[in-house]
């Protein structure tokens, strides 16, 4: 073994340096009460999973993250991600070689701590929906909305925002949008309803999202999002039966900032509802556009395709026609619904245009391709599709500063660049 300037490591055990790698990259899912089908923060759990770490780790498929990388030894661009790196990784696979050995438990770190309720902290309200949600044990569910008034008689400015499924096993996805707040004189529910998912919601970004591998968000001191008073919130749900008959009652959770921050978080969703798979396709492109008509300060992407999804690419074509690329996925995984949270953001000027670019492939060689002999349109369920690129931003004043696209933009006469 050696570390990362060549200088070897001698007498690596799990207690003096397997179980602190673990700690940082694995146990935050795989623990006891985790997310993650067994735990890893102890030894004989690992050596029960040794298998499956290994396999895992060479495929390259743990800790979850399919950014792009220029290099192994840089600096993560993005705050959350989990990536092993390469001293790492070495050491892992060469213990897993190696006997394994245990070593002596007072070389251990300190039991990694998580809180017992919310992973955003103590909030300052938890919202549920008012009613359990029955889901069937098979068959396909259309999708299902609750309103839920909050009765706020000021302004919040949310730091932090966690959702949590009841029965988590059900739950493909929930998206929380705001809605106004109801006038005198307005027909209005507050019961379940039943409903399609429209393109304008998604254009107009969701509030909160809970998806596999991202249920929560806490951001910096300076950002908040603004949930206006007496707003209401819409809760959207994707509900995916697996067998046993159950019910759902999802709660959310938030965090208030003090004051209003220096930054006001937005989300905005491109898109293309107009898109065409053809048969058999295994490397079929599909884009979507955004046009954007104040200066925006990029924070965090978070790309959604659906079962044929391979690839994904966001770029932005600058006023002067130049092409930047912000985010590139070479291999997009459905299972991973997950964001990725720059550390320094990037700042586009007014006039630029986003492009979401999806790449899907509807080939006999796809193995979770439901059926490769058919094309395949827009569609709410897993077995249609969707390209949605959803970006988080902060721009001034806090209003609609952006607007979604969903044919060709013409960002300049010297073209969009690839």
């Amino acid at each position: 073994l050696a570390e990362p300037g060549g200088k070897p490591v001698a007498n690596v055990t799990f207690h003096n340096r397997i179980s602190r790698i673990l700690q940082q990259h694995c146990v935050v899912c795989h623990r006891d009460g985790g997310s993650a089908p067994f735990a890893l923060d102890n030894y004989n759990d690992v050596m029960t999973n040794a298998a499956a770490i290994e396999s895992a780790i060479n495929r390259g498929v743990m800790p979850p993250w399919f950014a792009a990388s220029s290099g192994h030894d840089e600096k993560s661009r993005f705050i959350n991600d989990p990536s092993l790196a390469p001293a790492d990784k070495v050491e892992l696979l060469a213990w897993l070689a190696g006997g394994t050995p245990e070593g002596d438990a007072a070389d251990a770190p300190l039991p990694r701590q998580f809180p017992l309720n919310w992973q955003i902290g103590k909030p300052d309200v938890v919202v549920q929906i008012p009613r359990p949600v029955a889901v069937k044990a098979t068959g396909t569910l259309p999708y299902y909305e609750v309103i839920v008034p909050t009765e706020f008689t000021e302004d919040k400015w949310v730091r932090s925002i966690e959702i949590q499924p009841t029965a988590p096993s059900v739950v493909h996805h929930v998206l929380v949008y705001v809605e106004a707040a109801v006038r005198p004189g307005d027909k209005t529910r507050t019961d379940d309803v039943h409903v399609d998912e429209t393109v304008d919601n998604l254009r107009r970004g969701y509030f909160a999202a809970y998806v596999s591998g991202n249920s929560s968000i806490q951001l910096p001191a300076d950002s908040a999002k603004l949930l206006p008073a007496g707003s209401r919130l819409r809760f959207q749900f994707h509900y995916a039966p697996n067998g046993i008959a159950t019910s759902d009652q999802t709660r959310l959770a938030m965090v208030f900032a003090k004051q209003r921050p220096q930054n006001v978080i937005q989300v905005k969703g491109i898109i293309n509802p107009n898109i065409s798979i053809p048969p058999g396709a295994a490397n079929h492109p599909e884009t979507g556009f955004l046009r954007v008509s104040k200066d925006m300060r990029l924070m965090a992407f978070l790309p959604h395709m659906h079962l044929r999804g391979k690839a994904f690419r966001y770029e932005a074509v600058l006023p002067d026609g130049k092409t930047q690329v912000l985010l590139e996925i070479p291999r997009y995984d459905t299972n991973w619904q997950l964001a990725y949270r720059l550390a320094e953001p990037i700042d586009l000027p007014r006039g630029s245009v986003i492009r979401a670019t999806g790449w899907f492939d509807n080939s006999a060689g796809n193995p979770a391709n439901p059926d490769p002999m058919r094309a395949v349109s827009w569609g709410l369920q897993a077995e249609e599709e969707m390209l949605v690129g959803f970006i988080e931003f902060s721009a001034t004043p806090p209003a609609r500063s952006v607007e979604g696209n969903s044919k060709p933009a013409r960002p300049s006469r010297r073209g969009t660049g690839r």
